[in-house]
């Protein structure tokens, strides 16, 4: 018998006047493993959502953008084709940044 079932085995069964004891220790274990499984439960569903929640993010936002330092670019119809036959580029679509009030 190996140390540790003969330490585990002690606590969990009690004398009589101990009893106390044991049942402390059989919550502790119990609130341990609700904890645990909890934990585990909001992990697996945290991960199961993570590429949805990417899909919703860098919906909104592109991943590169273009911007010409001091201003609108001039001729944006040709750097747009340019941005369109590198590969692994989807799409690119010309856009208006600036600050307005709602």
């Amino acid at each position: 018998m190996s140390f540790e079932y003969f330490i585990g085995r002690r606590y969990l069964r009690a004398k009589r006047k101990q009893a106390f004891i044991s049942l402390i220790t059989v919550l502790s274990t119990a609130g341990i493993a609700v904890g645990v499984m909890a934990l585990i439960v909001v992990i697996a569903v945290m991960s199961g959502f993570e590429s949805d929640l990417k899909s919703r993010i860098l919906g909104g936002q592109s991943h590169i953008v273009v911007m010409r330092h001091g201003g609108p670019f001039s001729e944006y119809r040709k750097i747009i084709k340019d941005v369109e036959k590198i590969d692994g580029v989807e799409s690119a679509t010309p856009v208006i940044y600036t600050q307005v009030m709602i």
